[in-house]
């Protein structure tokens, strides 16, 4: 093999290909010659008129990446998961295609605009956000499941089986096809999901080489709207498959973020917009969806909206599971629920509030070096002490960090901090055991209100001199969620209920008695490790299964072995 030759990994896709090909051409100009690797993923091997879950046009492609069979992966932006493999990162995104979705109709149609199609006109699409907005444009429309690749798609519409199309300008511009669209739809009427239009070159995080080379090729603007649009979706507790939307806009040296949620119905519609410094696209998409967060409407079980009018779809309902983590750190987990065909329903039972003093946490922050080890508990005490850094002036000195969990990890290692140590169980009785310190040494320990002596005791067994510091404080059943529960039981049976702490277990109760006649200890849990289990079962609830650590993908997969072996009723 050429020492300039670089091998990209995608899928066999006519607009994969076309895509592949873009990025292998911003290589060449860059003095690399590129070679495509075509990887067959979990949704090519799909039926065709089957829904694709979360992530399955990006997983088998990440594992070729991650197997050294590819240098890099070529993705639409829009398909990748929010919660992205600690080991991978996306090292560069290309120029930003056209992000809007564009109206399909016959050559032959006079109604060449979704606000002339006739009333009961036949509108296919693959996307339950699609079919939210335009229901919510004309309610008068039937919009069903249309599934395949954009030429099965148009060979459908050719042949009568459909009125119209709704799909993504930037493929069928990348096709050449896009003398096929009617109309471009305006972002007040379909938000674009967030990504989309956007292609991302996905690397190995150890990968010195790569990791220059696509630094070189990677347009900032697209980086900078891109990662606002994600942040808000994974604090909007949404993956790919969700009926949220969401454009970022560089005006100046400003970022415009607009984003917005549908019902699936679309009868009810939430949009607002923020702006703020270019730099700050992770905190705006938070606040977007703070903002946007009391409008919410309910989005659980929307594929349910386009499984209705398909027969092929199988009789047996999909398992429905009650998710309490707090809002802005779910995003993962859903999408690993979506991804093993699961609707996960988002109730956060805690809310996670900064403590109203920060002058303990900023001195540890400033006098970082003076630890050997700074250990943090969870992802919120990840997010602030990474938040407590930026305000400080950290003397020269690198301590070493531990963490609990993977997702914990994820957040200190993407925040560029490498982690040494990380427990084999997800416990802070593993990491008070096994920390692998030194009598004498100074810990600083990261943690919220809520948790107990056991671990800095633990520690300080261990001669090892702990500074204790609280880094925010928890609200046990917020106020803002008791709709949300209503509603989630309302639509539904629920299979199971995912305790990640517990003060999650604590919180669904206390949402629960507000409401007296929701009967939340009768779902079956599922926790994060032992302390979450005893939580659980000490307040009545009847414990399925023990996630061994904190990692998403982890819990979705212990939940679905759980469900496999219970019975369901086919309605």
């Amino acid at each position: 093999m050429n020492d300039r030759e670089i091998l990209i990994g995608t899928r066999g896709s006519g607009l994969a290909l076309a895509q592949a090909r873009l990025v292998a051409g911003a290589l060449e100009s860059a003095g690399w010659i590129g070679r495509l690797v075509i990887v067959q993923t979990e949704g090519d091997r799909r039926a065709p008129d089957t829904a694709w879950g979360e992530g399955a046009f990006v997983a088998a492609i990440e594992r070729a990446l991650l197997a050294g069979e590819v240098d890099l992966a070529v993705h639409s932006a829009k398909d990748v998961p929010t919660g992205e493999d600690a080991r991978l990162q996306i090292g560069a995104f290309l120029p930003r295609a056209d992000p809007r979705d564009v109206l399909v109709v016959r050559a032959d149609s006079r109604n060449r605009r979704l606000d002339d199609l006739p009333a009961g006109s036949r509108v296919g699409t693959d996307s339950p956000r699609r079919v939210g907005f335009v229901l919510a444009r004309r309610p008068d429309l039937v919009v069903h499941p249309l599934h395949g690749n954009v030429d099965t798609r148009l060979r459908r519409l050719d042949e009568g089986e459909t009125d119209a199309l709704v799909l993504a300008a930037a493929g069928l511009d990348r096709l050449g096809r896009g003398d096929r669209v009617a109309e471009r739809l305006d972002l007040d009427v379909v938000l674009p999901a967030p990504g989309q239009g956007a292609i991302a070159i996905q690397i190995r995080r150890d990968d010195a080489r790569l990791a220059a080379l696509t630094s070189a090729i990677d347009h900032g603007p697209t980086r900078l709207a891109v990662e606002a649009e994600r942040a808000f979706l994974e604090a909007s507790g949404g993956g790919c498959r969700a009926p949220i939307g969401a454009l970022g806009t560089i005006e100046g040296d400003e970022l415009v973020l607009v984003g917005g949620y549908v019902r699936p119905d679309g009868s009810a519609v939430a949009r607002d917009r923020v702006r703020g410094p270019v730099t700050d696209g992770r905190r705006l998409g938070a606040e977007l969806a703070a903002l946007l967060g009391p409008r919410l409407p309910d989005v659980a079980g929307y594929d349910d909206v386009l499984a209705a009018s398909s027969p092929e779809r199988p009789a047996a309902r999909r398992r429905r599971v009650l998710v309490c983590r707090a809002a802005d750190q779910a995003g993962e987990l859903l999408d690993c629920l979506e991804a093993l065909g699961m609707n996960g329903v988002l109730v956060p039972a805690i809310a996670v509030e900064p403590v109203a003093s920060r002058g303990k946490l900023d001195r540890a922050a400033r006098d970082l070096s003076t630890y050997q080890w700074v250990v943090v508990t969870s992802v919120n005490g990840a997010r602030a002490i990474v938040s407590a850094l930026g305000r400080s002036a950290p003397a020269p000195g690198a301590p070493k960090w531990a963490a609990i969990g993977d997702a914990t990890r994820n957040a200190l290692q993407n925040a560029g901090f490498e982690v040494a140590f990380v427990p084999g169980r997800a416990a802070g009785v593993a990491i008070g055991a096994d920390l692998p310190a030194r009598p004498g040494d100074r810990i600083l320990l990261i943690r919220g209100d809520l948790a107990d002596q056991e671990l800095p005791d633990a520690l300080r067994n261990r001669d090892l001199q702990v500074d204790d510091v609280v880094a925010y404080r928890t609200v046990e059943g917020p106020d803002q969620s008791r709709a949300l529960l209503r509603r989630a039981i309302e639509a539904g049976p629920l299979d199971a209920v995912l305790f990640t702490s517990g003060s999650t277990v604590r919180g669904l109760l206390a949402l629960a008695a507000a409401e007296p006649l929701l009967d939340v200890e009768s779902i079956p849990a599922i926790c994060i490790g032992p302390e979450t289990a005893a939580e659980a079962r000490r307040l009545g609830f009847l414990v399925l299964a023990e996630a061994p650590s904190r990692g998403a993908r982890v819990l979705a997969e212990a939940t679905a072995r759980a469900l496999a072996a219970q019975p369901q009723e086919i309605p």
